[in-house]
């Protein structure tokens, strides 16, 4: 189990410090793993804020303060909302969901190419849907990366912007969660001794992630993302389906 959580947690170190969207493969190994979503969830937060701590350091300076300030109310509602739909637990299909959402802003961002519209990315109601989307996404599931992903490649942000504007706003928004996982039960004293047993793949995916950046150029950067984000989306739909 400690070998299989550590493999798990690899990508998710990977995802934050080099390949957006890697961690969907973390999230989905460590679900397996333990058999319960939720206590899969609860398990990845801290390590999660440990991977976003290594990203922070390493890409603090070029992060775009002015979008995060904007997305930040948005995604503070959007965790609101998620922080509910958490009580209709049995009620709902969560990896439909997400799948669902991370297909719809793919599909609206190349509608937008295609008419080339773009400012549309910069227009507050975009800015709006896609913080709400974020918060939602982030605190069902620990997977707001696709859909934060989508969004800052839909700006046209280079790499280095792009890791360290996605480093400072997960940063924030996953030491937020912290009290509402504990709040939920997601986070117990029986989950902790769990994600320190799983620490050392996020160390070690971090130091690779951060040696891919450095060795991937921008265009493959970017097409990677977005493939990343793909798959994110078809998997978490046919384990729905499943």
């Amino acid at each position: 189990m400690l070998l299989a959580g550590n493999s798990s947690t690899f990508f998710s170190g990977c995802s934050k410090t080099g390949i957006p969207g890697a961690s969907i493969l973390g999230v989905v190994l460590l679900a397996n793993l333990l058999d319960q979503t939720r206590q899969a969830v609860g398990v990845l937060l801290p390590l999660l804020i440990a991977a976003d701590l290594f990203a922070v350091s390493w890409y603090r300076r070029h992060a775009d303060w002015k979008l995060i300030r904007k997305l930040l109310p948005f995604t503070l509602c959007g965790l609101g909302l998620g922080f509910w739909v958490l009580q209709l637990d049995e009620a709902v299909n969560f990896n439909l969901l997400l799948g669902s959402l991370v297909l719809a802003i793919l599909l609206l961002d190349l509608l937008r190419s295609r008419l080339g519209m773009e400012n549309m990315p910069r227009h507050p109601i975009y800015v709006a849907l896609l913080g709400c989307a974020a918060g939602f996404s982030t605190t069902i599931g620990n997977l707001a990366g696709p859909v934060m992903s989508l969004y800052l490649l839909s700006l046209g942000l280079d790499k280095q912007a792009f890791m360290s504007s996605m480093a400072w706003f997960f940063l924030i928004i996953n030491l937020i969660k912290v009290p509402i996982f504990v709040f939920t039960g997601m986070i117990t004293a029986e989950s902790l001794p769990l994600s320190l047993y799983f620490l050392p793949g996020i160390v070690l995916g971090a130091l690779c992630g951060r040696l891919l950046f450095k060795i991937i150029p921008q265009r493959p950067f970017q097409i990677v993302v977005q493939l990343l984000a793909v798959l994110a989306a078809a998997r978490l739909i046919l384990t729905s389906v499943a």
